[in-house]
């Protein structure tokens, strides 16, 4: 088998591992567990862990080894800005050259969300449990894909795919999907595909370009709870002396109670 061949195959397993969640952020990544597991020799899974530290998907720290990196709110502002410049401008280009084959597939993908919705709704559970998110972010993904591809610009479609896959490893997995998500993104969705079918490419731009607002939108508040409920939940893990010091110090630097008001004088 050749080394190129180890690389992918151990790039893939990796990449699969934090896709999935089996890999959260902060988890420490092993060489050598890695190569145990996979069946293969350190190398190969050391320049894979290279190959995704440079992707932006590990972080290598000083003393202390590899990990998943954690995602910056700022991470998903930029990738989602990177979405929405790019696909606005291929969902136009797709207009003019979708191939009618592509767009009875776009239908497809839009009557399995639909159905999704309709699944949920009848089972009477809240949000998609596993199975049917899986064919959820399936549909999702494989349509904005096939609008990207029809566009006819490889190097976009692979600028868009990373972006794509790094909102969905920050954001995505992370959110549970209501009812309200599943009909909300199919009605996006549908919108899309009718101003395409009408050849009006520049409503389909705009469609577009709200739907990924809308996602941005809902990623960030989700980040912003988590991470908020996160941070106030993460002890200091300062021993008791120092925890004092902190105390004394944040009572001094909030400045003074005001004085209080001298009460009246009782009359005689």
């Amino acid at each position: 088998m050749s080394s190129t061949h180890l690389r992918q195959r151990a790039y893939d397993y990796l990449h699969e591992r934090i896709l999935s969640g089996a890999l959260v952020a902060g988890s420490q990544v092993s060489e050598l567990s890695l190569a145990r597991e996979i069946g293969i020799s350190r190398t190969p899974v050391r320049e894979a862990i290279r190959r995704l530290v440079h992707e932006g998907l590990l972080e290598q720290l000083p003393r202390y080894g590899t990990i998943v990196r954690a995602p910056q709110r700022q991470d998903l502002v930029e990738l989602f800005e990177v979405r929405e410049a790019l696909e606005g401008h291929a969902v136009a280009l797709a207009t003019e050259r979708l191939h009618v084959d592509d767009l009875a597939r776009l239908e497809r993908l839009c009557d399995q969300m639909a159905l999704l919705g309709d699944e949920l709704e009848a089972s009477g559970a809240t949000v998609l449990d596993p199975s049917h998110l899986q064919r959820f972010l399936a549909a999702d993904l494989a349509f904005h894909m096939l609008l990207m591809r029809a566009a006819g610009n490889g190097r976009l479609l692979k600028i868009v795919a990373d972006s794509r896959l790094l909102t969905g490893i920050f954001g995505t997995p992370r959110q549970q999907h209501t009812l309200h998500v599943v009909r909300d993104t199919h009605r996006h969705h549908n919108r899309i595909l009718r101003a395409i079918k009408k050849g009006d490419g520049d409503t389909a731009r705009r469609l577009l370009t709200e739907h990924i607002r809308a996602s941005k939108q809902a990623s960030l508040e989700h980040f912003d709870r988590t991470q908020g409920a996160r941070a106030a939940a993460l002890p200091l893990g300062l021993p008791a002396d120092l925890l004092a010091a902190l105390d004394r110090i944040e009572q001094s630097t909030a400045g003074p109670e005001p004085a209080a008001r001298p009460r009246p004088r009782a009359r005689a």
